[in-house]
């Protein structure tokens, strides 16, 4: 039987284990990353998700928390 994972899992399981190795305590969901004009990307991974495709994947999460890196700040904003 040949099991086939997509992109997204296998980038998922990458980020959780390079988590654990990092020794960072903090956890850069929490923290703004990088803003421009108040809109921002809430994760420093943000711009690799998106490299990979996540904005049109896991558009619901990735348009709230990567707006930068996803061009989704005019959607977000008042």
């Amino acid at each position: 039987m040949v099991i086939y994972y997509s992109t997204s899992a296998i980038l998922a399981l990458l980020f959780i284990l390079f988590q654990g190795v990092s020794g960072d305590d903090n956890n850069p969901i929490t923290r703004r990353f990088k803003c421009r004009d108040g809109c921002c990307d809430e994760h420093e991974w943000c711009r690799f998700w998106a490299s990979a495709g996540e904005c049109t994947a896991n558009k619901g999460w990735m348009s709230d928390n990567c707006q930068l890196a996803c061009n989704t700040c005019h959607k977000s904003m008042n």
